[in-house]
């Protein structure tokens, strides 16, 4: 870490160049924004928050330069001040508007944007189908006109019986795509019904949901227990590093630290705030280090644990329909290791609940 001389210096560098911002300095100092903000919060107004509107706001602006043309997303960073980084992670779902036939809407926001998608999905799956059914006529005019063209008892039946395997083969490689877009389709429909509910019941927007990626575990051949448990780890510091990060972006009203240890959804939770901007970070861990070192990094922020309550028979059900192959050792491990976090532990509230009963 820098000492004082060496930030103070760096501090006048970016000022008298006119680029003074938590991000220049935590990039001149090789430290996160979290960590600048935290020991200058003087800094707090030089920081900039992009929305979404800012970014179509943009995004019209250059068109108006550049009418015809794809709009890059290094320009269109540039336009914003921030890094290409920072639009990648937070902006993915805009990509189609750097395409200058794509209409802007003139406002956006988590809903809209949802049924964009919903939209985009609808269409993507029609054109799938009209593809499936026009190769499939395709390929029945050309038996019906090899078998105007061969003799009867020429034909090869075996021949006939691979053609007609290999069309039902492709046949249902489309249908399996079209399967994948229906999918998805239900999925953002589901994610746009439980932010709906949410922001009725709650009277809060939630702005973003953020759980660890536990794909690497998946990837693994045969995982052993130990193996599983440091992949596990892994994605769970990371998610927390990376919701850092965010939540100093974003700046919520609220944070929620979510608990479920695999036992439910987030839709779970039984109380949200009655307004504001609020960041839901899901974990699978109680693990007193990581926990601890998240709510001190962000103090400035009201953090609400919401934990779960559950036996480790209705975990062990839980975790079986999901994709992530934990072993039952692993899940009794992480059960047994459940400590619930206390408000002495400096969280603004903390709320437990046993999921089975909530449900309806």
């Amino acid at each position: 870490m820098a000492d004082k001389t060496a930030i103070d210096r760096a501090i006048t560098e970016l000022h008298e160049a006119g680029n003074l911002t938590v991000s220049g300095l935590a990039d001149k100092l090789h430290v996160s924004r979290a960590w600048v903000y935290k020991n200058y919060p003087e800094l707090k107004g030089h920081g900039k928050r992009v929305t979404d509107d800012d970014v179509l706001a943009a995004i019209e602006a250059i068109r108006a330069e550049k009418p015809s043309e794809r709009i890059s997303i290094e320009d269109l960073s540039k336009r914003l001040g921030i890094t290409r980084q920072t639009f990648g992670r937070n902006f993915k779902h805009l990509y189609d508007y750097l395409k200058p036939e794509v209409p802007i809407f003139s406002e956006s926001s988590n809903e809209d944007l949802l049924i964009q998608k919903v939209h985009h999905l609808e269409h993507e799956n029609k054109l799938l189908i009209e593809a499936r059914e026009i190769e499939l006529k395709k390929k029945e005019d050309e038996i019906f006109s090899t078998l105007m063209r061969q003799d009867s008892e020429a034909f090869d039946v075996v021949k006939s019986a691979s053609t007609m395997r290999r069309i039902q083969d492709q046949a249902a490689q489309q249908a399996n795509l079209a399967k994948k877009y229906v999918s998805e389709n239900t999925e953002l429909r589901d994610q746009l019904s439980r932010l709906q509910d949410k922001t009725t019941a709650g009277g809060c927007e939630v702005v973003n949901h953020l759980i660890a990626d536990y794909s690497a575990i998946s990837k693994a051949e045969k995982p052993s227990l130990k193996e599983i448990t440091q992949l596990f780890w892994k994605a769970e510091k990371r998610n927390f590093e990376i919701a850092e990060e965010i939540i100093v972006e974003q700046r919520p009203n609220f944070v929620i630290l979510f608990l479920p240890v695999f036992s439910c959804d987030y839709s779970a939770i039984p109380v949200l705030p009655i307004y504001g901007k609020v960041i839901i970070v899901e974990s699978n861990s109680f693990r007193e280090d990581l926990l601890k070192r998240f709510v001190n990094n962000l103090s400035e922020f009201p953090v609400i644990v919401a934990h779960s309550v559950s036996s480790l028979a209705k975990t062990k059900l839980f975790c079986r329909g999901i994709k992530v192959p934990f072993s039952d050792d692993f899940i009794s491990k992480i059960h047994e290791s459940m400590m619930p976090p206390l408000l002495s532990d400096g969280y603004a509230a903390v709320v437990q609940f046993d999921p089975g009963r909530l449900r309806k």
